[in-house]
């Protein structure tokens, strides 16, 4: 099981995955959604349909990409920060 904001998932976990972060870009939001779907983004504006990637969980280095603090994060949330060291915000994607 990977541990990641509070919760314990699967390493073959689905997660979606802008193509800035897997190519080396700080993760700058996190969503957990409703459905327990999970969501990495960069922070960079816009994105296409073709920058959107489908990757297991344990193919992201989550302490490279800065995520080893994350706070809990129940689902239909989302946190956010300014930058990789950052303070995280949680906030609703309601």
């Amino acid at each position: 099981m990977i541990h990641l904001a509070g919760y314990s998932f699967d390493p073959n976990k689905a997660c979606i995955v802008c193509r800035h972060v897997i190519s080396g870009s700080p993760v700058i939001a996190v969503a957990h959604d409703d459905d327990g779907d999970l969501q990495f983004v960069c922070g960079e504006e816009p994105h296409a349909t073709e920058d959107w990637h489908l990757v297991c969980l344990e193919h992201l280095d989550l302490n490279k990409l800065g995520l080893g603090d994350m706070p809990t994060l129940e689902p239909g949330f989302a946190a956010e920060r300014d930058f990789i060291d950052a303070t995280w915000e949680v906030v609703s994607v309601d």
